[in-house]
């Protein structure tokens, strides 16, 4: 039965890269939140804590390029005009809107035939911090010298 060994492994590897792949999507999607509500935080502090000031202002998002627009609209339509609701926590709604723009973005890309998200040098550069990080914590835990 030599012949049979290790079929069916190339498909465990793709659902394995698969699932790593949405992982870092996600990571990805909880960093770019993250960084958008340190930009509102600081943005909070220079308009004299005016919450809807600040978040206009936070989700500019010139560096998305000609993407711009379909990371304005969740924002605006889940962040920015709700922004007195105390029913969903401001956090939230800000992932919400990240995650609705990657979807949309994601999706635009492939139509249009441009390179995919995972290959903008915002996602690269999130990935190779991200296993920067891992790899230290890795070496520390091991006792090995990074």
């Amino acid at each position: 039965m030599a012949g049979q060994r290790g079929q069916g492994g190339g498909a465990k590897r793709g659902r394995r890269a698969s699932h790593f792949m949405d992982v870092v999507l996600d990571g990805y999607a909880r960093f770019t939140a993250l960084r958008l509500w340190r930009d509102y935080e600081t943005l909070l502090e220079a308009h004299d804590r005016n919450p809807a000031t600040a978040l206009a202002e936070a989700g500019h998002f010139t560096e998305m390029g000609r993407y711009r627009g379909l990371w304005l609209r969740p924002w605006r339509s889940l962040v920015v005009e709700p922004c007195g609701d105390p029913s969903v926590p401001l956090y939230g709604r800000v992932e919400a809107a990240v995650r609705e723009a990657l979807r949309e973005e994601r999706a635009a890309r492939l139509d249009a035939g441009d390179s995919a998200l995972e290959d903008t040098p915002l996602y690269r550069d999130y990935v190779a911090q991200a296993m920067g990080q891992l790899l230290e914590e890795a070496s520390a835990s091991s006792g090995e010298p990074g």
